[in-house]
Order: structure tokens, then C-alpha cells, then sequence
């Protein structure tokens, strides 16, 4: 009975996360990385360009065009799509591991990135850079595991419609390398909170130059 218990337990921890089970002491966070890359599941939401899934356990509070809110448990998170960046594969610009609590680069199947987690007191600015997008979020240790495995997973699974991002630059070309995007920080948020998301260098394109092939 007792095994019974806790089979049904570790189920409900993978379906809620959709990866291997989350323990908040667990300090491996580039294991808790690899665990929840590659889990393909069915995107459940869109955007301008692409598609991205959102896991059991983040309710998703804002959609826009390219960047998103998610509420987990307590704790707000940000995600920021860059699709010019994707479209024109665009090199990845790392930051430093400076002054930070966790840095690793991530690298799979393919797809690159880091993960940054600064620490001020008791509480924790995490940043995931990856597949041409990213996620912040501003939490606390006993959440810290779980931003870090749903932020994982939601920018894995981020599907990009390349036809749609197309249009959408000739629509608006010559415009997309001089806008900065920022993100909107929560009133009682930490300064430690970027202004602009600049994680990956925009080429300067001519008003006139042709796109790319499909």
C-alpha cells in the first residue's frame, strides 16, 4: 500500500511539471535542466510567430504578440520570444557569470542558451536564455526548483511558425533592429530585474535587403 502511495505521488509530481520530480533541497540545477529539455508536448497557445506550451502547474496571465506572463504558485514569471533573432539565426550573446549564484551554459539537440540565477537575501532572480528565447522570474528558494523546470520546459517547447515571422518583417522591415523590449517588473519587484532584453545580437538590416530563403 505504502508503494502503491507513493508511485501515485511521483505520477502526479511528472504530470504536473512534465519532467523528473522536483525536490526543493535539490541543488543540481543543471540536472533539473537536462531533465526537463526534450520533453515534447502538444503547444497549447499562440503568439505572433510561433506556438508554446504552457505545463500543469503556470497559469498563463498575459499574451502578447511576443512576450508572455505566468503566474507560478506565488511568484511571476516573464518569457520574451525573439523572433527576428530566430529568423535570421542570430548568434547568442552570453552573459558573464559575474556576481551571479548559478551560471551554466545549456546546449541540446542543437539549441543553445545559460541559465543565471542571482541571489539577494532570501530571495532569487532567475534568467534562462534559450532557443532564441527567455525567461525571468523573481522568486524564492522553496519555488526556486519549479520556475527553473517550468521556464525550462515552456522554452523548449516553443514551436516557431517561420512563414508567419516572415510576413511579419516584411510587414515591418527596417523597424525590428532599433526597438528595444522591456519588460514590465512587478511593483515590489528587485532592481535586479534587466530593463531591456538584449540576450541576442540583432544584425543591423538594410530597409532594402531581401529575407532569407525558406
Amino acid at each position: 500500500m505504502r508503494k502503491m502511495k507513493l508511485i501515485i505521488i511521483l505520477v502526479i509530481l511528472f504530470a504536473i511539471t512534465g519532467c523528473a520530480k522536483i525536490e526543493k533541497e535539490d541543488k543540481d540545477y543543471n540536472q533539473l535542466v537536462v531533465n526537463c529539455l526534450n520533453k515534447k508536448n502538444v503547444t497549447n497557445n499562440v503568439a505572433l510567430g510561433y506556438k508554446f506550451y504552457v505545463p500543469k502547474g503556470a497559469k498563463l496571465i498575459k499574451n502578447y504578440d511576443d512576450n508572455q506572463k505566468f503566474l507560478i504558485d506565488k511568484d511571476y514569471m516573464y518569457l520574451y520570444v525573439d523572433i527576428v533573432s530566430y529568423y535570421y539565426k542570430n548568434e547568442i550573446k552570453y552573459e558573464g557569470e559575474n556576481n551571479s549564484y548559478y551560471y551554466n551554459k545549456i546546449s541540446y539537440n542543437g539549441k543553445k542558451g545559460y541559465i543565471k540565477i542571482t541571489k539577494e537575501e532570501d530571495k532569487y532572480f532567475v534568467k534562462i536564455v534559450y532557443n532564441y528565447s527567455k525567461i525571468e522570474a523573481y522568486t524564492t528558494e522553496d519555488n526556486l526548483n519549479k520556475i527553473i523546470s517550468i521556464g525550462t520546459i515552456i522554452l523548449d517547447n516553443i514551436e516557431y511558425k517561420r512563414k508567419i515571422i516572415k510576413k511579419a518583417i516584411n510587414e515591418s522591415l527596417g523597424s525590428f533592429s532599433e526597438v528595444k523590449y522591456e519588460i514590465k517588473k512587478p511593483e515590489d519587484a528587485s532592481n535586479m530585474y534587466s530593463q531591456y532584453l538584449e540576450e541576442y545580437v540583432q544584425e543591423e538590416k538594410n530597409t532594402s535587403e531581401k529575407l532569407p530563403d525558406e
